[in-house]
């Protein structure tokens, strides 16, 4: 199997739909944060690969704004407030849907169709540090402590993918991001997409 950019109709289909349940989430979170929603890539569709005929995943970061309540010094709390208000938004929208999972460094939802998986996404929860750097909520299995993670290589990206774009890099840019998916999943390596995107942008970028 092989990764292969999805079907753009239907990743718009499925892109509306997760964008209703994550603006659903923002109400409900609104007295304790505000936060920017981003597909990978800056939000980018044409970067949502599948593997072979397998269901494809939607990966989102969530970019917290504002902390309402002072709580980033809490990781596990921000999770767990999270993980609560998703469970909430989904059962509510969804027949026969169990709950999320607070996974490593995501939040990910199963959503099952017609009795067979039709596609998974996954949120991740990050905030820009002082440092320019993003920073990633995330769940270390080895001490059971929710921490702030660095994302490497993610200093300024927006404004790095805005210049490949800009500079005619956007072909050569989705290519090389495909090729990197399947080296590691060839690898089984365990890396993420966003990983990935920062990978392929920090060699466009140097």
């Amino acid at each position: 199997m092989a990764y292969r950019f999805a079907n753009q109709s239907e990743v718009k289909e499925l892109e509306s739909w997760c964008m209703g349940i994550l603006h659903a989430v923002q109400d409900e979170v609104r007295e304790y944060f505000t936060f920017d929603i981003r597909l990978i890539g800056s939000g980018d569709k044409r970067l949502v690969t599948q593997n072979g005929d397998d269901s494809f995943d939607l990966d989102y970061n969530i970019i917290l704004q504002k902390d309402k309540k002072g709580l980033l010094d809490n990781p596990k709390q921000i999770k767990d407030i999270f993980v609560a208000r998703f469970n909430k938004v989904l059962k509510s929208r969804v027949s026969n849907y169990a709950h999320v999972s607070d996974s490593t460094s995501v939040i990910t939802a199963k959503i099952v169709m017609d009795k067979r998986l039709r596609f998974s996404f996954d949120v991740a929860i990050i905030v820009e540090g002082d440092d320019g750097y993003f920073y990633r909520l995330t769940n270390d299995k080895n001490t059971g402590r929710y921490i702030w993670n660095q994302v490497r290589q993610s200093a300024n990206y927006f404004e790095k993918f805005k210049a490949v774009k800009e500079n005619g890099y956007w072909m050569a840019f989705k290519q090389r991001y495909l090729y990197l998916k399947n080296m590691h999943l060839s690898r089984r390596d365990d890396v993420k997409s966003f990983s990935v995107f920062l990978e392929t942008l920090n060699e466009f970028y140097r």
